[in-house]
This record gives structure tokens, sequence and C-alpha cells, in this order.
């Protein structure tokens, strides 16, 4: 279950480019140093689909040092979509109920011994 953040998305007219790993909205260009874990090793940025209403969703998941398979794992799985709207309403199943399809994998980094990071194309495209 993802959390709704409607006190955030209320106060800013446009749509989110991203959401991070818990569902928080992110309105810059994806970069992995915004990663929201500073022990991250690995950093990706998905397309995922609602399973209710097929809306896509472009989303940010890591792992690393403390409890994240490194190095970035074949199988990928992001769950919850983000709280969403479908006609004005919150989409029914949207952040508690509905999962999500895995589409693509649209970038894939990891970070280097000397902290920088480094982008895998070969990694990316759509998903098993």
């Amino acid at each position: 279950m993802t959390e709704n953040y409607e006190d955030i998305t209320s106060r800013i007219a446009e749509a989110p480019a991203w959401y991070d790993m818990h569902g928080a909205p992110r309105y810059g260009e994806f970069k992995p140093e915004m990663c929201p874990d500073i022990y991250a090793r690995w950093v990706v940025l998905l397309r995922i689909q609602c399973q209710s209403c097929q809306r896509q969703f472009d989303v940010e998941m890591h792992g690393g040092i403390w409890g994240g398979l490194f190095p970035i794992p074949k199988k990928l799985h992001y769950g919850d979509p983000p709280v969403h709207w479908v006609n004005g309403k919150t989409c029914m199943c949207s952040g508690s109920t509905m999962n999500c399809d895995d589409l693509l994998v649209l970038e894939a980094w990891s970070e280097n011994e000397n902290g920088r990071w480094v982008r895998h194309p070969e990694l990316e495209g759509p998903m098993e």
C-alpha cells in the first residue's frame, strides 16, 4: 500500500514526472542520486502499469547494502502502483489492493567504487 501524498499533489498543477520506491511523487528529471536511500548501490527507473485502469507510471526502485540485492537483480517487481485518479476520483484499487504490471526498465544504474553512478543500458528494455 502506498501513501496518498495529496498534501503535495493538490498544491502542484503538473503531474509528477516519476515516483520513488515509496510512491512519493517526484517532479524533476530522474537522476540516480535522487534515490531516497543513501545506502543504495543500484537504482532503476521502471515503467509500470496499474492492473485495473492500465494507467502507466515511471517509478524508481533501489537496493544495496541494507536489505537489497546486489548487483541489480534480473527480476524486479514494484508492487502497488502510486495512488492515482480516474475521472477525477481515486482509482478504487490504487495504492491499497491492486498490483502493477512491470513493463520496462527505462534506466539501470549502479554505484562504482568511486561513488559515481554508472548506467547499464544492457539491462534496460522490456521486462519478462
